[in-house]
């Protein structure tokens, strides 16, 4: 293939990855942001319970992920992955007409159909066979990421701000819509067999690497602040500081403007030693995380929000690229969905444990108890990113080819 039809060939996948990614973060960051006022504000829901909601969405799309896309191959998933998009963009709209009762049914269904939509867009970005390109379009999916979580809470606050919570999932449809309609066009690669003639890798041979392991738990590292600031960053300003609703979701935006930044950063100066940022994004998780907890003014609080954005850009990415390094094109999916999975289980049960802390102790004490916990799980994971350093420290650009 010549130069030119490569590049215009990566253009096109990366617009196709850009799109999809965009549309399907910015609708799922409005669910988990936007629920959790929708169900204390009109349903009276405690923070367990919203915990437990936000439980019920994330449980959903594990099983999906895990039970069913990592093990379908690639023509089955691309058709599963077709009609869950669709039927996502479908049950959107209802949340304008849920109740106490049926807010848990739509959780549960828009959970379920998101499960196949991320890992298979993140298998699309990393199944190129050249370092080079395979590495630039996975920091374009994670810059599409951070793209739709800085405009997309920008825009949902503007729509409650005229509409109201329940009537914003109507005028947010056009953006869930895209999922559906760029579905078809992302790049599905058939996984093949090795050269070798050996087997495809059994789950307990991913589960056990040291990269993935490293990726998991670097990723753990900010899955439980994550957990706290979607379901409950809202919440903490509403009630310490006193600002509406609509301020409450707008500075969701400077979390992800400094999200954005971090990883634009990777992507004009990709990483060479993974293990080293990895450090630099637990400390500033910690540093964050203390200045939320003692922040004595809705200011103070916007700079913690902005110190957490970084690791937050940094943290997916790096275990994103560390899991492209470490496996070959046809363990992808399995990897990726795996991985996802994890993400998924973990961050289901993470809302309602936190709810549970919030409504027992309140905000301040549940951001302080968080801070042990990502030390605990950064040690963890030096140790085995250090093992798998062959693979995590190496430059990202080194083509494989002219």
């Amino acid at each position: 293939m010549s130069a030119a039809k490569r590049s215009t060939s990566f253009a096109v996948m990366a617009a196709v990855v850009t799109l999809a990614t965009f549309g399907a973060r910015a609708s799922n960051n409005m669910i988990a942001t936007t629920i959790p006022l929708l169900a204390h504000h009109l349903f009276n829901f405690n923070g367990l319970e919203v915990g437990l909601l936000a439980m019920a969405f994330m449980g959903s799309t594990f099983i999906s992920t895990s039970f069913i896309n990592a093990r379908l191959p690639a023509r089955s998933r691309r058709r599963f992955f077709i009609v869950s998009a669709v039927a996502y963009a479908v049950l959107f709209p209802f949340y304008s007409k849920s109740n106490p009762i049926t807010i848990w049914a739509l959780a549960v269904a828009a959970g379920a159909v998101l499960g196949p939509i991320m890992p298979n867009i993140m298998t699309s970005a990393g199944a190129i066979s050249d370092s080079r390109q395979r590495e630039r379009l996975l920091t374009i999916y994670t810059l599409a990421l951070s793209t739709s979580l800085l405009i997309g809470p920008a825009i949902d606050s503007v729509i409650v701000k005229y509409v109201g919570l329940k009537a914003s999932f109507i005028f947010f449809e056009p953006i869930a819509a895209l999922v559906a309609a760029t579905a078809p066009l992302v790049r599905f690669p058939e996984e093949g067999r090795p050269t070798d003639g050996s087997a495809r890798p059994k789950v307990t041979s991913v589960l056990t690497n040291n990269g993935f392991i490293a990726a998991s738990l670097n990723n753990l590292t900010y899955s439980v602040p994550f957990a706290f600031i979607t379901s409950f960053a809202g919440l903490y300003a509403e009630y310490r500081f006193h600002v509406s609703s609509s301020l409450a979701l707008l500075l969701y935006s400077l979390f992800y403007t400094t999200s954005f930044l971090g990883r634009l950063i990777l992507a004009v100066r990709p990483p060479y030693n993974i293990v080293r940022l990895m450090t630099l994004s637990s400390t500033l998780t910690l540093i964050g995380l203390v200045a939320a907890w003692a922040s004595p003014t809705i200011l103070v609080y916007m700079v913690a929000l902005l110190i957490l954005g970084i690791p937050h850009g940094l943290t997916y990415t790096l275990s994103v690229i560390s899991i492209s390094r470490t496996f070959e094109p046809r363990s992808l999916n399995a990897a990726n969905s795996y991985f996802f999975s994890i993400m998924m289980i973990i961050g289901s049960g993470l809302p309602a444990a936190l709810g549970a802390m919030v409504t027992a102790a309140g905000y301040q004490a549940t951001i302080l108890s968080i801070v042990p916990i990502v030390a605990v799980i950064f040690g963890a994971t030096m140790f085995f990113a250090r093992r798998a350093s062959a693979v995590l420290i190496r430059p990202p650009m080194a083509a494989e080819g002219p």
